[in-house]
């Protein structure tokens, strides 16, 4: 498996290009981050072929929802923005939210006044929508499920099994699940076999411990039989370092890492 580092969370004292470097020299075969509209991309790439890394992936939400109808041509355009930027950067993966997120990443707007099966539908029918888009482009998009529990309550697609079924039901390569390891020990635990029973339609791992979204090892669970079980299945893409570390950042990057190439 393949280890990239959020450097969003992690080497926050650095200059935020700076941090490409630091994760290189650690040894993580890519970087990631989160919205791409604050940053300086042309930088980020040339930060990251000057130290040998990869970007690997990033947020393509640019507004707008997937759970209200009314809302599609707004949030299609904000996706064709990011795969543009994507591909600009020959970036081949982003990740991707049901729902719209404020600058503290809670849920910006609920629409309470829309049945469950109105937002079900209407997050297939965009979709469906965006899967050729994203075909054409050379880009996978990982739908991502979030905890509502802790961190992003109201968020709508808040269980990997739902993510899981849509995946199926949009039946293209361009649209995956990012299977976020501490968001769906809240929400279902199980981590394993919900992982193994599903790998052809995971498209990313994201790492972090629960609770308190720290480093592996801070918490419950048990990240060793996780990453071997992958091994073992065949997962060779990426998992994903997304955490807030309660130790010294580097010393907390390279325990992570050594987790993952065992």
């Amino acid at each position: 498996m393949k280890a990239s580092l959020c450097i969003e969370m992690l080497f926050t004292e650095l200059p935020f290009v700076e941090r490409i470097a630091r994760a290189a020299e650690i040894g993580y075969d890519a970087v990631e981050f989160w919205n791409w509209d604050d940053k300086d991309l042309p930088a980020i790439r040339r930060a990251a072929q000057q130290a040998g890394i990869e970007v690997l992936t990033f947020q393509s939400n640019r507004g707008g929802t997937l759970i209200h109808p009314g809302q599609r041509e707004v949030f299609v355009q904000g996706i064709r923005e990011s795969l543009a930027r994507a591909q600009e950067m020959d970036v081949h993966s982003l990740f991707l939210l049901s729902d719209e997120l404020g600058p503290d990443r809670s849920v910006r707007y609920r629409f309470p006044e829309l049945s469950e099966e109105v937002k079900r539908h209407s997050v297939l029918d965009g979709l469906r929508r965006l899967a050729p888009l994203a075909e054409a482009a050379g880009v996978t998009l990982n739908l991502e499920a979030l905890n509502t529990e802790v961190d992003h309550a109201g968020y709508w697609l808040d269980r990997s099994r739902v993510g899981f079924e849509l995946v199926r039901q949009v039946d293209s390569p361009a649209i995956r699940l990012l299977f976020d390891l501490y968001h769906m020990q809240i929400m279902e635990g199980n981590l394993t076999v919900h992982l193994l029973e599903n790998l052809p339609y995971v498209g990313h791992v994201h790492v972090a411990d629960v609770p308190g979204r720290h480093e592996p090892g801070t918490g419950e669970i048990h990240f060793k039989t996780i990453f071997r079980a992958l091994e073992r299945a065949g997962y060779d893409r990426y998992v994903g370092m997304e955490f807030s570390p309660t130790i010294d950042a580097a010393q907390a990057a390279r325990q992570a890492l050594a987790l993952v190439k065992g």
